[in-house]
């Protein structure tokens, strides 16, 4: 019943969530694509090769949702009473350049 487009990263050593299985999801979800990681860390990958994961949703979000990830990234500045805390926060839209790091 999925209707928009999925991501499925698979990491070919992963013995708890199996490439079999990924590649098993990619088939029968409509406008799936599957990514794949090729780490011997088995499970972990998704956590060790974080730069390879980020790469992957970045290229998938670009694709599938060009004119979000065209936007000028959202900054707010939180503030408590007439005072400002000075923390700053970035939008969920725009340009992203890590995704791990939400």
């Amino acid at each position: 019943m999925l209707q928009q487009p999925a991501l499925i990263i698979g990491i070919e050593s992963d013995g708890l969530f199996t490439y079999a299985e990924q590649q098993e999801l990619a088939e029968v979800i409509p406008n799936a694509r599957l990514a794949t990681i090729d780490s011997p860390e088995g499970h972990d990958a998704f956590l060790l090769q974080f730069e390879e994961v980020n790469t992957h949703i970045i290229g998938f979000l670009k694709e599938v949702m060009p004119e979000v990830m065209a936007r000028e990234p959202i900054f707010a500045t939180d503030k408590i009473g007439d005072g400002e805390i000075g923390a700053v926060k970035a939008g969920t839209v725009g340009e992203v350049d890590d995704i791990t790091a939400w």
